[in-house]
């Protein structure tokens, strides 16, 4: 098969799609080395010495371009971006295929590209941009465009999708990209360009249309992380994973923040478990309780779904298990619980990285909070209030200043979203530009500067584009 005479039925159309999401799944095995191990949510882990040497770059801001988290998180978004630009040239003149899903294909493309194009203009700024497929030769040769172009692209697709995309799916189907999908992530796009108008108007037409889309919270936080809740009535958009595939890769069906995030050596999950992301004591002291100076009286019902302390317990068949005091690379005792399929449902997780478990991208919780945060006091306080709630969290005091309010939404978003990748992007697009800077500082890691707003652009890019400049890193 080639390009020229593959696009000839639905199901070529169907498939074409289906490649575009491929690449998430690598992207989002991971997004957790820069979402959360470059914040001050969690510290790399592992077992010392060499062991994870990427990451350790990433999270003592020691990073150069060498770095191949760095390669593979460049690579993962431009073979989708790539992909999308094919599919939407190719699609519109397939020959038999329906309207319907003319339409749903050339949405989910639009969407993706625009995910694709955010991933890349956060981490690096000023990023080749494309939205045309283009040969091996011309891509030797794109130079980075403005941010400011890649984000009008980006806003662009995602008004495009919204306006294809069915609002639900059933079946196979669900886990697509769906029109509620959309206004979502554009939502979050507007909230990092710091546009609160139109940031928040795009989440109020996701929340009064909830309904239309099958949108709601779970009344148990942790329902949100079973297995048999994937694609459930919280999720605006997540990234699909099978057990099974290739093993001992970040790049097959399966993912592995399981094996990576779970308790050391304790087999308590496949592959014994690595001890990476290790949660930071700040991070475990936001979780509210009743008795400040007493962590067994923390009353946020959101704790022991998304991090293992010492003295949680877990049984299941022969599976017996106590969370030790202290563990190599986690000195508190704290691991990542969020991705936690046991090792006794071989099903979810059959070994050598290939857990099934789904990563979420955009829960409805976070189109409250960006609502919330983006309308401000007088609009907004009911829904943070209402995710607090859930939590088992008393409402915000009335009559916070707008400092104090928008303090309140960020530590509720850290706590609500506590692993999910979102903590360093929130650092970066606070309204005061150096407030990464004085985080990361009071967490330790004093030589963070402005600089490390943007990752360098990878070496292995520019040794082969002469037209790559290069951030200062």
């Amino acid at each position: 098969m080639t390009t020229e005479n593959f696009y000839q039925t639905e199901n070529d159309a169907i498939a074409a799609i289906n490649a575009v999401y491929q690449p998430l799944t690598g992207l989002y095995n991971l997004m957790w080395q820069f979402g959360d191990i470059m914040s001050d949510d969690t510290d790399t882990g592992g077992g010392g010495g060499g062991d994870g040497a990427s990451e350790l770059e990433l999270d003592n801001f020691t990073v150069t371009p060498f770095n191949s988290n760095l390669s593979n998180y460049w690579a993962q978004c431009y073979l989708g971006i790539q992909r999308a630009n094919i599919a939407i040239e190719k699609v519109p003149n397939v020959p038999s295929i329906s309207e319907s899903i003319k339409n749903r294909s050339l949405g989910e493309a639009y969407f993706l590209r625009a995910v694709y194009y955010f991933h890349l203009v956060r981490l690096f700024g000023d990023v080749p941009f494309y939205t045309n497929p283009i040969s091996l030769e011309e891509a030797r040769t794109v130079a980075r465009s403005p941010r400011a172009d890649v984000y009008a692209q980006i806003i662009a697709d995602l008004k495009q999708a919204e306006g294809l995309l069915p609002n639900t799916y059933v079946g196979a189907n669900k886990g697509r990209a769906t029109a509620g999908s959309a206004k979502g992530i554009l939502a979050s796009v507007y909230l990092t360009l710091g546009n609160k108008t139109e940031a928040a108007a795009k989440a109020l037409e996701v929340i009064n249309n909830a309904g239309l889309y099958g949108y709601d919270l779970w009344a148990n936080y942790g329902d949100n992380f079973k297995l048999e809740n994937e694609n459930g009535k919280e999720s605006v958009f997540e990234v699909q994973y099978r057990s099974g595939g290739g093993q001992w890769t970040f790049f097959g069906g399966g993912q592995v923040l399981n094996t990576f995030m779970g308790p050391r050596a304790q087999n308590v999950v496949q592959s014994s478990g690595y001890g990476f992301s290790i949660p930071t004591l700040d991070l475990f002291n936001q979780y509210e309780r009743t008795n400040a100076a007493d962590s067994s009286t923390i009353r946020d019902t959101r704790r022991r779904p998304s991090m293992w302390m010492p003295g949680d317990k877990f049984v299941s068949g022969a599976v017996n298990y106590t969370q030790p005091a202290s563990l190599i690379g986690s000195p508190n005792g704290f691991n990542t619980k969020k991705y936690f399929v046991p090792i006794t449902n071989l099903t979810g997780d059959n070994g050598g990285w290939t857990a099934s478990k789904n990563i979420p991208v955009m829960r409805y919780s976070e189109i409250l909070l960006i609502y919330a945060e983006a309308a401000g006091r007088t609009l907004g306080k009911q829904y943070i209030d209402r995710v607090r709630a859930r939590a088992n969290l008393n409402p915000l005091p009335a009559g916070l200043s707008d400092a104090d309010y928008l303090a309140a939404i960020y530590k509720e978003r850290r706590v609500e979203f506590a692993f999910e990748m979102h903590r360093w992007f929130d650092l970066l697009r606070h309204p005061n530009p150096n407030y990464f800077i004085d985080v990361m500082r009071a967490a330790g890691k004093t030589n963070v500067a402005a600089k490390h707003r943007f990752m360098p652009i990878p070496q292995s890019e520019r040794d082969i584009n002469p037209n790559l400049t290069q951030n200062d890193y």
